[in-house]
């Protein structure tokens, strides 16, 4: 036969005191002398007693759970923010709700809905899309909440993101470096917050040689198969590609291999992201790092500031600087490097 679990009620009798008495040791210690807090102590682990989390969400008002709403977690980029959030959770005594929205509005509404209902502490949200109104009414939900991959004012919360901007700018000053001058971008939608700042981090890049051309071609998705694609629709091609994301740019390698064009002696290519893929392709990518992991780190140290301190809090904008990787995917600098 399974062994029940032990309940309050067991340590309460164990321990020879009421459960409230009980109750009082586990949540509010300082209302109970020492030597009997430390007889119920005894109990508690005599018994292996576990307090259970639903009771304890309904006397504090909150549950110790903090929601994360990304819109897809198959993504390794999306992924990775969900590491360094678990991460920061278990270090701090809560635990994960991973919500994949699909980064469909309707969806991302219900899984708030659900969190105000199951009284979440909080929620951590990734949004692709950057419509002012359905963030706004993400922030009118009665939780705190972070945006993670998004700037935004600090009057209007905390955010933690990259700066993409610098990001394509370091990105196309390393083509240009390497002596690329007829440079394309390989995009995604404008739409996209952060494929627009890449966009004019490349473009401030190229403004400081004249030489130098950019253009831009936009993929349907930012995926690997939309690079295949792009790669066997090129008429001219550029000496130089910037990929707006490490999916974009193995896709780009594999239809220009597959076309005969050789890389980086013809074609010098840099991603964004540093997936995992971008070391495992047949010619390893140069890509701007992104630091993902802390990103989904400080958004939930963040919102715990947020949740703990209360009216000390002040809201935040946090950002973080990419870093560039070389590898064989652009040429080495004349001096060797």
């Amino acid at each position: 036969m399974p062994v029940r679990p032990a309940r309050i009620q067991d340590v309460a009798a164990a321990a020879g005191v009421s459960v409230s008495t009980v109750s009082n040791v586990l949540n509010r210690p300082e209302r109970v002398n020492a030597r009997t807090a430390q007889r119920v102590r005894d109990a508690v682990a005599a018994l292996d007693y576990v307090p259970h989390p639903g009771a304890a969400g309904l006397r504090t008002g909150h549950s110790s759970s903090i929601g994360l709403v990304l819109p897809d977690v198959a993504n390794s980029f999306y992924s990775r923010i969900a590491r360094g959030a678990a991460d920061a959770a278990y270090e701090h005594g809560y635990a994960l709700v991973l919500c994949d929205s699909g980064d469909a509005p309707e969806r991302e509404q219900g899984y708030f809905t659900m969190l105000v209902e199951q009284r979440a502490v909080g929620a951590v949200v990734v949004p692709l899309s950057a419509d002012p109104t359905r963030l706004t009414r993400l922030r009118e939900r009665g939780i705190p909440l972070v945006l993670a991959d998004r700037a935004i004012s600090a009057q209007d919360g905390c955010s933690v993101s990259v700066d993409d901007i610098a990001g394509g700018r370091t990105a196309v000053q390393h083509l240009l470096d390497r002596g690329a001058r007829d440079i394309l971008v390989l995009n995604g939608e404008r739409g996209i917050r952060q494929c627009a700042d890449r966009y004019q981090g490349a473009r401030q890049a190229v403004r400081s040689r004249r030489e130098a051309r950019l253009g831009q071609a936009v993929a349907k998705e930012m995926t690997v198969a939309c690079g295949v694609e792009t790669a066997h629709r090129l008429d001219d091609l550029p000496d130089g590609v910037f990929c707006t994301n490490d999916f974009l740019a193995a896709g780009l390698c594999r239809g220009l291999g597959e076309r005969g064009v050789r890389i980086p002696e013809e074609v010098q290519v840099v991603g964004y992201g540093d997936l995992d893929l971008a070391s495992f392709v047949e010619t390893a990518l140069t890509t701007v790092r992104q630091p993902v992991e802390e990103l989904g780190r400080a958004a939930v140290e963040m919102l715990l500031d947020e949740v703990e301190a209360r009216a000390e809090h002040t809201h935040e904008t946090r950002v973080f600087a990419p870093d560039l990787v070389v590898r064989d995917s652009t040429r080495a600098s004349s001096s060797g490097t």
